[in-house]
């Protein structure tokens, strides 16, 4: 479970104190895969580093069972690391049995479209493979709450669906917050979206979206579902 009561964020910027996040509540059940979307700058990279305990909120009380795996909006590799040695990482730390860790990895490689490239160092993928391989770091310690900056960002059109698809079936059973720019990406893979206004960034829409027909990109309670979240994107 997570659970934000009165979480409010203030920083020092070039021009004195900036609000980023105002007064929020939010309560996320096990399992559940909640989307948050927004403006650029409205704080939702904000809201799951402090989810994450990367930041700290100047008020209110942030509560977070379970063990966390975030992946950020840009890949961080490490250099001296192969591919298959970067998804190991995790599990390798954790004593995991070589043969074991190995086996996990070519698993989420393979998953993520990496397999062939288990011996390359990060500096000859290009950055939306570095950021599958970033993918398939955290997937492979199998956290049971997943943490998401916008993921799929990188990627191309192709991939990313199919990554969708993919995390749809990978997240059954797993907490996951997923923060992204596109509205229809949140409404296809959340069973709740929030939608938060500009800053001081606030959730201006909590929707939940019926999971069984978030399969189906055509249904019509998903298009309504995505008019309903960008009508309130641009009215915010």
């Amino acid at each position: 479970m997570i659970r934000l009561t009165g979480v409010e964020h203030t920083y020092d910027g070039r021009g004195g104190q900036v609000k980023a996040l105002h007064r929020t509540d939010l309560t996320i059940e096990p399992g559940e895969f909640v989307s948050v979307v927004g403006a650029s700058g409205c704080g939702k990279t904000t809201l799951l580093r402090i989810v994450a305990g990367l930041v700290r909120a100047s008020a209110g009380t942030v509560e977070a069972d379970g063990e966390c795996g975030v992946v950020f909006q840009r890949p961080s590799l490490y250099p001296w690391l192969s591919v298959a040695g970067n998804v190991e990482f995790g599990l390798k730390m954790r004593r995991v049995p070589r043969a074991q860790r190995k086996a996990t990895a070519r698993q989420y490689l393979d998953l993520v479209g990496l397999a062939d490239f288990a011996d390359a160092a990060p500096y000859e993928l290009s950055g939306g493979m570095q950021q599958r391989c970033q993918i398939a770091r955290v997937l492979a310690t199998e956290p049971s709450t997943v943490l998401m900056d916008e993921p799929f960002g990188a990627l191309d059109a192709l991939t990313r669906e199919r990554l969708q698809g993919e995390l749809r079936r990978i997240a059954t059973g797993r907490t996951v917050l997923f923060v992204t720019h596109s509205v229809e990406e949140a409404v296809l893979l959340s069973s709740r979206v929030l939608v938060m206004s500009p800053r001081p960034g606030r959730i201006v829409l909590d929707l939940p979206v019926g999971n069984d027909a978030a399969q189906d990109r055509s249904s019509p309670a998903i298009l309504a579902a995505i008019d309903e979240v960008r009508a309130v994107v641009t009215s915010t």
